[in-house]
């Protein structure tokens, strides 16, 4: 994985975002580093259209989200919030930078967990506020040691958005998500790991290479699988036991018949024959 998009470029329609596809692998790069890769509108819509594309190409198995110049996202632009501006829309129309903020997450951090497949951040040096939620959205997040995350809302008299609420009360309780809204602390990549925030802290050095060796695996799975692992995981939050475990086994029956399922099969089953020792090279060994 490059330090921008990794593998063969894909045309995001903008400079604000970043995109390559390698072994099934689309990494999609926010590429404002001046400015700590803060969000822009045509970043936004850059990043919506690249997770349709996603979604709909069988050629990508895995999304992993980025940022340039060693940082992942600061969020806001905090120039542009200074002035009273917004990336949604002009200060005297309200309504218009509502419709269009909600298009946007919806298209964005939403639209990650609709697209059916594997999505990991890759969180270097900062993911602050809508950065953080952008993070917070994806279904594993990797950081390197050096990073800090924080949710910085209440610093700028805000609430939250891009999802931020919903993930934090989810990944670590009511009670926590208010403690990081309400004081907003600088966590690190550690402490994160700690209370659940990232997925695992990795050394700076190593972080790029462990992601792409973890989306190269993940890549491997079958989509159906993760797909029906997908659903289970998120049924599971407002369904008893019975219920889940019904549509666990409606689903392995449906996957007993895929051909994913066979080709894994005979796959696991060559690899154990080739690790195991015939009774000729081994003469001490029994029969099963």
């Amino acid at each position: 994985m490059s330090n921008n998009s990794g593998g063969a470029a894909v045309p995001t329609g903008s400079g604000h975002l970043l995109a390559g596809l390698a072994g099934g692998v689309l990494t999609l790069t926010l590429n404002r580093p001046r400015v700590r890769n803060a969000f822009s509108r045509e970043m936004l819509e850059a990043l919506a259209a690249m997770l349709d594309y996603a979604a709909a190409a069988d050629e990508v198995r895995v999304v992993v989200l980025a940022g340039s110049g060693g940082t992942f996202c600061a969020g806001g632009d905090l120039d542009m919030l200074a002035a009273g501006e917004s990336i949604f829309g002009p200060a005297d129309e309200p309504d218009v930078r509502l419709a269009a903020q909600r298009a946007l997450q919806r298209a964005t951090v939403v639209r990650l967990r609709e697209i059916g497949k594997p999505s990991v951040a890759l969180i270097e040096g900062a993911a602050v506020g809508a950065g953080l939620g952008l993070a917070l959205g994806c279904d594993l997040r990797y950081a390197g040691t050096s990073a800090i995350l924080r949710t910085g809302f209440g610093r700028l008299g805000l609430a939250g958005d891009f999802g931020c609420t919903w993930s934090l009360n989810r990944l670590v309780g009511p009670s926590r998500a208010l403690e990081l809204l309400y004081l907003s602390p600088a966590l690190t990549a550690a402490r994160a790991q700690d209370l659940g925030l990232v997925t695992e802290a990795v050394p700076d050095e190593r972080l790029r290479e462990h992601v792409a060796a973890l989306a190269a695996r993940l890549a491997a799975v079958s989509p159906e699988a993760v797909r029906a692992m997908r659903r289970h995981v998120d049924r599971a939050r407002t369904h008893d036991l019975a219920a889940c475990a019904d549509a666990e086994a409606e689903w392995h029956v449906r996957l007993l018949e895929s051909g994913a399922h066979r080709d894994a099969v005979r796959a696991l089953s060559r690899g154990r024959a080739a690790r195991t020792p015939s009774t000729t090279e081994n003469p001490g060994a029994k029969e099963s």
